[in-house]
């Protein structure tokens, strides 16, 4: 078949679902209503075109702009079904300017290739083709692909009609390589429809006949009888060509009975015409006569249908001019008596709202006074808490005041007790090494060893010792229960270290405060490695204080 379907019709229904989806005051309703529209659109394009412009004046009613757009995308795209270019201009054209002030470029685009139609109809190729070209640039821009396959076969099919057959074919089959890479399958059909027309045309027959042949191949997949028709014409036109005039036959008699079967009159008028045309070519004139006469009868009735259909639009057309007058009259009327009520209304609540002020006026006098008393009654009261909360610190303070004198009395106090056991432990040490002396030295070395393990064992029962311990587990509460559990029992001495340890002193201090050596100190730690049971790896001190 010969000249461009409209494949846009689909992607048109997708964009504008997703599109009038967007609108957020325009009602549920009415964005169900206008997709039903678009899906009804090939089957019952009267309907279509009546809800379409119903929602149009309820979409301007609500100014509703791009929704406004949409509706008239639609009006245009019926009008120029039904040939009504001039009409279908119109509405574009608003589409159009709605689309470019809102920015919505894809919308803009599929504008522009329905206007390039309409321009090609009016015999206006050159503004055609511009009008294509602006689409391509558009989705260009915007990277949809799926646009830009579209438009090139639009612009290949200008370019076929024209009589470039090589520029229609780079442009056909860049729009094959898109729409394949797109596994649109639908579409590929379409594309391999055109090129094997343009073929047709250069009288290469094989060439067409292979893309007809792919093209029905997919249609029967995809199920589009409306295809399968036209590819069923084509193929029986390249048979009859290339002298298979039977065969062509069988071709155009399927697609005939196939249109008949379905209602298409104007695919069965094209088949009949071309099944006329092959008894014509095998000299069989009588039934070649027969079925032209049968294609006479479905043109008569296909030019009845388009008239009626036709008539309908613009009766539609006609019957929404008065509607919208009389709602515009009816409207005019209501506004005028609802100003009227709206000014009596006014003056009403003007003078009602006088007297609220004046009355108001001295009840909040009254009220900022009472407020005033309660804020400062409030001032007062937390100017007492405040008083109460500084004497409440006042004592505490003297409290803890009270208490760290007594810490330090009876720290002073144990101090200087400790001071007196040392110096009477110092005076026993000094009589007893006196009276060593006098002794014999053999029996000296004996009691100067007995005096080393009472200063001995006085570090260890050292009377602060217990104070400091007391202390220490106030801090460090279940130190020494923890240490004892773990290493199974220590000595005081190891206890003591092991605190010392705790308070992370240095071995230096350690060793001063215990009275012994360094080597001794190292030792002890040994020791309690040991008791604590600790590995080789592991650090005493990091252990004590950890716990």
């Amino acid at each position: 078949m010969k000249g461009l379907i409209h494949i846009y019709g689909f992607a048109l229904i997708l964009v504008c679902f997703l599109s009038v989806a967007s609108l957020a005051q325009i009602s549920q309703s009415s964005v169900a209503a206008l997709d039903s529209a678009w899906i009804i659109s090939k089957s019952a394009p009267e309907s279509a075109f009546i809800l379409a412009s119903e929602l149009l004046e309820k979409s301007r009613s609500a100014e509703e702009d791009s929704f406004t757009g949409q509706c008239q995308l639609l009006r245009g795209y019926i009008l120029f079904q039904f040939g009504m270019f001039q009409d279908a201009t119109e509405a574009l054209y608003e589409a159009e300017h709605i689309f470019e002030k809102s920015g919505n470029k894809k919308l803009l685009a599929q504008v522009n290739n329905v206007l390039g139609e309409v321009y090609y109809k009016l015999k206006s190729p050159e503004s055609a083709l511009q009008r294509h070209e602006n689409a391509l640039k558009i989705y260009e821009e915007i990277r949809d692909e799926a646009g830009e396959a579209e438009t090139k076969s639009f612009i290949g099919g200008m370019f076929e009609k024209s009589g470039e057959y090589s520029r229609a074919l780079e442009y056909q089959g860049e729009s094959l390589r898109l729409f394949e890479s797109l596994g649109m399958k639908s579409q590929i059909a379409f594309v391999r429809e055109n090129i094997g027309s343009i073929y047709e045309d250069l009288e290469k027959y094989d060439s067409a006949y292979s893309n007809f042949h792919k093209a029905f191949l997919l249609n029967s997949e995809l199920g589009d009888s409306l295809r399968v028709i036209g590819n069923l014409n084509n193929l029986g036109d390249v048979f009859r060509k290339t002298g298979e005039v039977r065969r062509g036959l069988e071709f155009s008699t399927k697609a005939a009975e196939m249109s008949e079967r379905l209602g298409m009159i104007y695919q069965q008028k094209s088949a009949i015409v071309d099944v006329s045309k092959a008894y014509a070519a095998l000299g069989e004139f009588e039934d070649a006569f027969h079925f032209l006469e049968q294609s006479r009868r479905l043109s008569d009735l296909v030019y009845s249908e388009e008239s009626t259909r036709q008539l309908a639009i613009q009766e539609a057309q006609y019957n929404l001019f008065t509607k919208n007058q009389q709602i515009k009259e009816l409207e005019q009327a209501r506004n005028f008596d609802t100003r009227m009520r709206w000014l009596l209304l006014t003056l009403v609540i003007l003078l009602i709202a006088l007297s609220w002020v004046v009355f108001n006026r001295q009840k909040l006098k009254i009220r900022g006074n009472k407020e005033l008393l309660q804020r400062q009654e409030e001032l007062l009261l937390v100017k007492e808490q405040l008083i109460t909360t500084e004497k409440e610190n006042l004592r505490l303070l003297e409290l803890k005041m009270d208490t760290e004198d007594q810490a330090h009395s009876k720290s002073l106090t144990a101090q200087t007790l400790h001071v007196i056991d040392k110096n009477r432990m110092l005076e026993d040490i000094q009589s007893k090494l006196k009276s060593i002396l006098e002794e014999e030295p053999k029996e000296q070395r004996k009691k100067i060893r007995n005096l080393i393990k009472q200063i001995d064992f006085n570090f260890s029962h050292d009377a602060d010792w217990d104070d400091f311990k007391q202390t220490f587990e106030k801090v460090h509460q279940d130190f020494f229960v923890t240490i004892q559990a773990r290493s199974g029992g220590l000595t005081p001495a190891e206890m003591k270290l092991a605190s010392l340890m705790r308070l992370n002193l240095s071995s230096k201090e350690i060793a001063s405060s215990l009275g012994i050596s360094m080597d001794s100190l190292r030792i002890s730690r040994y020791r309690l490695r040991k008791k604590l049971n600790l590995q080789k790896e592991d650090s005493l001190q990091q252990f004590l204080l950890c716990i």
